[in-house]
């Protein structure tokens, strides 16, 4: 009985290694859905490969014939992910938030570092900052709050609407490099570079390429992580 046992154990083991099969890991890529907008909106992300950014991201409208595919690029995008409308150009936009990769215990000294921040429009790439260009901005590790404003510390507010304008922005307050105050980094999400009081002048929203445009109060932005939505700003 015993040695039956056993070797129904050695078969099952062998069975397991030959098909590739995964037990366990740590900091593999995983496919999700996260929704944003009461809902309304969900981005789907797939990954080719269990590490890399091989694979697709999809933004979908929920419809009650059929979800409609507003957006679509060819990457898949791990970590925090921003939807925002801009009535300027009459499109959606994804600002993606990547996380250092944690594979292992020895990796905990990467917690609150960000290795990519990349905006995305219309299913294109516009604009993509590495770890070391944000941590050249300020921007060293990401906290939830800036009560003890320690250096390279940062906090993300998200997409805001500028006050009196159409333009929206990614936004980011960081500590200050003198003094106890704070400074706020704003990256205009239709091109992903620094916003400044220039880009207000001309701009007239436009109509969206598919025909329906988002109700202005609600089209603020949302930030869609893990399958949960936080209130638009």
């Amino acid at each position: 009985m015993l040695r039956t046992l056993l070797f129904c154990i050695l078969a099952i083991a062998c069975i397991l290694l030959t098909t590739g099969f995964k037990m366990s890991g740590r900091g593999e890529n995983h496919p999700t859905v996260q929704s944003g907008f009461g809902g309304t909106l969900y981005v789907r992300s797939v990954p080719s490969s269990d590490y890399g950014t091989d694979g697709k991201t999809q933004v979908f409208s929920v419809r009650s014939n059929g979800d409609e595919l507003l957006d679509e690029y060819p990457v898949y995008m791990r970590g925090e992910l921003y939807l925002g409308w801009t009535p300027i150009a009459g499109k959606w936009c994804l600002v993606h938030l990547e996380p250092e990769r944690i594979t292992s215990n020895n990796d905990f000294a990467k917690l609150g570092k960000v290795s990519r921040l990349a905006f995305y429009m219309a299913g294109k790439k516009i604009m993509a900052y590495t770890g070391k260009d944000l941590e050249k901005m300020g921007l060293k590790k990401r906290v939830q709050t800036l009560v003890y404003r320690q250096p390279g510390q940062f906090m993300v507010h998200g997409i805001q609407q500028v006050l009196g304008t159409n333009h929206y922005v990614f936004v980011i307050e960081k500590t200050a490099e003198q003094g106890n105050g704070t400074e706020t980094i704003s990256l205009d999400i239709t091109t992903g570079k620094m916003f400044s009081d220039d880009s207000k002048k001309g701009a007239e929203p436009k109509r969206s390429t598919n025909g329906s445009q988002p109700n202005p109060s609600s089209a603020t932005a949302v930030m869609i992580q893990s399958l949960w939505t936080s209130s638009p700003r």
